[in-house]
C-alpha cells in the first residue's frame, strides 16, 4: 500500500512539473497596440486659456498682409463641419446609426463642433459654437494669445506684416494624433487619412514664413529582402 501511495505522489509530481513547464512555454497573449498620445491635445487641455471663437481671430488673421488666413478657413470644409451634420449624406448615416439629429448628437458634435466637450467656463461668453472646425481646434484656447498680442502691440510697434514668433504656450501646433483624435475608424464616413496630404490641403502660411513649423514625419524606408 504505501509503494501505492508512492506511486501516486510521483505521477502528481510529475503533473505538476509538467504543467509548470507548459506554462512557461506557451507563447504570451497578444496585447493591444500603445495608442500615441496627441501632445498638443495634452497642453491644450492642460491650458488656462479660454476659447474665444475664430471671429475673434479673424480681426488679426485676415490681414493680407499676414496671408488672410481667416478667408483661407472659411473656404475649407472645417469650416462647413456642422452643416455637412444636416446634409442628406450624413442624415442618412445617422438614421442608420439610429440618430434622428446628427446636428444635435454628442457623438458627431464632439469632433463636428469646436470644444464641444469643454466646459462652460472654457468658453469665452462671445464664443460661437456654430462656426464648425474653427482655428482653435487645432490650435487650441487662444485667450492668452490674444492678451500677449494686444500687450505687445502696445508695448511696440512694429511694421505691418512683420513675422513675430510666438511665446511657448500661448498657443499650439497640431500634430498627427491630434487629427486622429476625429479621423479614425470610429467615424461612419472614415476614409484612409495621410496626414502629409490633409496638411497640405489646409496650409495657412505666413507670407513671410518660408518652412511650415507642422511638417509629416518622414517614412522609413523598406529595405527588400536579400534573396539568397
Amino acid at each position: 500500500m504505501a509503494k501505492f501511495h508512492s506511486n501516486l505522489l510521483i505521477a502528481g509530481l510529475a503533473l505538476v512539473s509538467f504543467a509548470a513547464v507548459a506554462s512557461t512555454t506557451q507563447e504570451p497573449a497578444e496585447q493591444e497596440p500603445v495608442k500615441k498620445e496627441s501632445v498638443a491635445l495634452k497642453n491644450m487641455k492642460a491650458s488656462k486659456s479660454v476659447y474665444v471663437g475664430a471671429k475673434k481671430c479673424k480681426s488679426c488673421h485676415n490681414k493680407e498682409d499676414r496671408g488672410g488666413i481667416y478667408d483661407k478657413w472659411t473656404e475649407m470644409k472645417h469650416s462647413h463641419a456642422l452643416e455637412t451634420l444636416k446634409g442628406d449624406e450624413s442624415i442618412a448615416i445617422g438614421k442608420e446609426l439610429g440618430i434622428e439629429k446628427p446636428w444635435e448628437a454628442a457623438e458627431c458634435l464632439k469632433c463636428h463642433e469646436t470644444a464641444f466637450s469643454e466646459p462652460k467656463e472654457r468658453k469665452h461668453k462671445k464664443f460661437k459654437t456654430d462656426l464648425g472646425v474653427q482655428c482653435e481646434s487645432c490650435h487650441g484656447p487662444g485667450s492668452g494669445h490674444v492678451k500677449a498680442r494686444l500687450v505687445a502691440a502696445k508695448a511696440e510697434k512694429v511694421e505691418p506684416g512683420t513675422l513675430r514668433e510666438i511665446e511657448k504656450g500661448e498657443i499650439f501646433l497640431p500634430d498627427e494624433m491630434l487629427c486622429r483624435s476625429c479621423h479614425n475608424e470610429e467615424s461612419p464616413s472614415f476614409e484612409k487619412f495621410e496626414f502629409g496630404e490633409r496638411l497640405e490641403k489646409i496650409r495657412h502660411l505666413h507670407p513671410k514664413r518660408e518652412k511650415p513649423r507642422v511638417v509629416p514625419p518622414k517614412k522609413k524606408k523598406v529595405k527588400e529582402e536579400v534573396k539568397q
